[in-house]
């Protein structure tokens, strides 16, 4: 095998793995009442933990129906447009992009396919953000312990604190935020 040459300036040196950022966070939520506070509490996260890039992740309406048959949320679209508005009036350093697979689908996503579709597409380590209501929901789901296993959890414990068995199981699996 020939080798190839090549010329860097005098002086460099190879980043080290760990200077660099590195990972996905993703924001599994339904954006429905979400506050200027909540975004830069995720952002900072995203930041201070060094991952490369945040995918906010908006539920469609049919999702959130089938997830919570008690809550109604606003059409899609509008959650999206308003996030956007959001995330550009932050004016963060961290590099972010809202996912519009739920937006394509135009119907109920479940959790596993959702995640399977982030796993493939974005870099690893994967992280997941999501509220302590959304996190007792999908604890309740056969694929819980596939993805509380593969994936670090960062949960939002405001409002509701975790009370579902599974996750008091994999206490050490998931983080409070």
């Amino acid at each position: 095998m020939a080798r190839q040459t090549g010329k860097v300036p005098f002086g460099y040196e190879l980043p080290k793995e760990r200077d660099t950022d590195r990972g996905s966070l993703w924001i599994y939520d339904a954006f429905e009442d979400y506050t200027e506070q909540e975004l830069v509490r995720v952002l900072a996260l995203a930041g201070g933990r060094g991952i490369a890039k945040a995918v906010f992740y908006p539920l469609h309406e049919e999702t959130v129906r089938r997830m919570d048959k008690r809550r109604s949320v606003a059409p899609y679209h509008r959650r999206v447009e308003a996030l956007q508005a959001m995330l550009d009036a932050s004016g963060t350093d961290v590099d972010y992009m809202v996912e519009p697979f739920e937006g394509k689908r135009k119907k109920y996503t479940p959790a596993d396919t959702a995640f399977r579709f982030l796993e493939e597409k974005y870099a690893a380590p994967h992280f997941v953000w999501m509220t302590s209501a959304t996190a007792e929901l999908l604890a309740g789901y056969d694929s819980f312990e596939t993805w509380i296993k593969k994936i670090r959890w960062f949960v939002s414990e405001e409002g509701v604190p975790v009370t579902h068995p599974q996750l008091r199981a994999y206490a050490n699996r998931w983080d409070p935020v």
